[in-house]
């Protein structure tokens, strides 16, 4: 081999022998840096799964020191999540919920309300329920029967509300429930009202607990984006309607009935109505009562309204509710009384005998009795044309009591008429030991009377003991010419309804009388 041969063989020898050792070292350097970074690419596998999973996930086979601490961190963090997520849910349910009952409360009501008012087309109805002598209940029987009472009253109405898709029921103060039912059309509402009381009713009540006027329904119903404040406005008005009237029952407004303007607040009312006192500013109309035998008029009934701030009359079904709630109703009573007799007595022409309501409040009011009388002295040829009407409920419920104030009444020449007869199922025995001229049926037996033949043997029932009596038989509500006929051929004396006429106002006399 020649020495330039030699040479080439052991060049390419050592190159041989030098690159395999360059590459032997890096093979080792790659394999020794791939198992000290190992937990850097684990890391970054971590990082990418977490960020596709939108949650921090827990890193694998942690055996580095980084990748333990992320995952105690992680572990932490999820602990004070799922602890935060506890103590919001306490803090809410403590905003929101009623500790007694674990119904919602008064804020959890208006919020619920308020959302659903600003839904495009809402419609619903809001039901304030409130329980008269639970108050007594808890004095009786302690605080724990009381919660007990309450509690079957809240499941007893979940019960008859479980068909519906939706409502919310809340416990706005100690003696009042209210529920909002969306989506709920007026006739619904009207069944609802009444599948709601007759499912309360049927609640064993504890022993001393007047049963027959514990619980009272005022109902609001809406059909359009209106304000919580008017609904709920509106609600309490037809809730203190519903009590005005003495036994458990409900009460809703026809719709348009209560217009905005007049649907105010227990304080605005309170205002209003005392403005309304101080500047005696009550119109007062005329709707007559025909005989059924010539068609003459045998008297007129008075009926009162007063003028809302937008001018419109607000009648006496919608005011005197919450002038009862605030107080006034025998400051009204008096001043309507003392209107009149200025009236009949300023106004030659009208000879006929007028009939007046007094609420059961000034009935029974010693001082307003003596106030009456006063008022009487000064006006001493009213006494023969008068007639004060009173609830057959409220005089059946409180005969002993009343009888002081009706023996007075009868010994001054004023006769006495039982009005809304027929509107509870009560005994007719005060006829017989009441001094009653004259009875008036309520409007429900009226309406529709030619069609139905129990409210006709109603009728026949009552006319025979009426006559016993030498009583004198009304009709309220008559609107049509079947009504009337009817009525008539029962036997009944006089009627009264839009049928005959419209109430007469005698605004200008009723305002500018000196």
């Amino acid at each position: 081999m020649k020495g330039s041969e030699l040479w080439s063989v052991i060049v390419f020898v050592a190159s041989v022998i030098l690159l395999t050792s360059l590459y032997g070292t890096n093979y080792f350097f790659q394999k020794t840096l791939n198992k000290e970074l190992s937990h850097l690419t684990d890391l970054e596998k971590w990082a990418d799964l977490s960020k596709i999973c939108g949650d921090i996930q827990v890193i694998p086979n942690a055996e580095d020191n980084l990748s333990q601490t992320i995952n105690t961190l992680n572990k932490q963090l999820q602990f004070a999540k799922n602890n935060d997520n506890h103590v919001d849910q306490v803090l809410r349910s403590n905003a929101l919920l009623d500790k007694d009952t674990g119904v919602g409360n008064r804020e959890f009501f208006n919020n619920r309300l308020e959302a659903l008012l600003k839904e495009e087309d809402c419609q619903g109805a809001v039901y304030f329920i409130q329980f008269k002598d639970f108050d007594l209940v808890h004095t009786l029987y302690g605080e724990q029967q009381a919660l007990t009472l309450l509690n079957n009253l809240i499941q007893t109405l979940k019960y008859r509300l479980k068909s519906l898709p939706n409502y919310f029921i809340a416990r706005r103060d100690e003696l009042e429930l209210a529920i909002i039912v969306p989506d709920i059309f007026f006739n619904d509402a009207e069944k609802l009202a009444d599948k709601l009381l007759k499912g309360m009713c049927s609640v064993v009540l504890p022993v001393g607990i007047n049963k027959e006027e514990f619980i009272h329904i005022g109902v609001s119903y809406f059909s359009q984006a209106e304000n919580s404040y008017q609904v709920m406005s509106e609600a309490d008005m037809a809730l203190r309607s519903a009590q005005l009237q003495g036994p458990s029952q409900w009460f809703m407004y026809d719709p348009g009935e209560v217009e905005h303007a007049s649907a105010k607040g227990s304080l605005k009312w309170r205002t209003f109505l005392s403005h309304v006192i101080e500047k005696n500013a009550f119109v007062i109309f005329f709707q007559p009562v025909i005989s059924s035998v010539d068609e003459r008029i045998l008297h007129h009934e008075i009926l009162s309204k007063v003028r809302d701030s937008d001018g419109s009359l607000i009648s006496a079904r919608v005011f005197l509710p919450m002038a009862k709630k605030c107080g006034l109703i025998q400051q009204i009573d008096l001043l309507v009384f003392k209107q009149v007799c200025r009236l009949l007595t300023y106004d030659n022409n009208q000879s006929d005998h007028c009939s007046l309501n007094l609420s059961i409040e000034s009935l029974l009011s010693d001082d307003f009795i003596q106030q009456f009388l006063k008022v009487l002295k000064d006006y001493p040829t009213i006494h023969e044309k008068l007639i004060i009407e009173i609830s057959e409920y409220h005089l059946v419920n409180h005969l002993e009591q009343l009888q002081p104030s009706l023996t007075i009444l009868h010994q001054l020449g004023i006769k006495l008429l039982a009005d809304k007869v027929g509107q509870y199922v009560v005994s007719a025995q005060y006829l017989t030991v009441c001094p009653i001229q004259s009875i008036k049926l309520h409007r429900s037996i009226v309406l529709n009377i030619h069609r139905k033949t129990e409210n006709q043997i109603f009728i026949q029932s009552l006319k025979a003991i009426s006559d016993v009596q030498n009583v004198e038989m009304y009709a309220l509500g008559v609107e049509s010419i079947d009504e009337w006929q009817t009525l008539k051929r029962l036997g009944v004396n006089g009627g009264q309804g839009h049928f005959f006429t419209e109430p007469v106002a005698q605004v200008a006399k009723a305002i500018h009388l000196p």
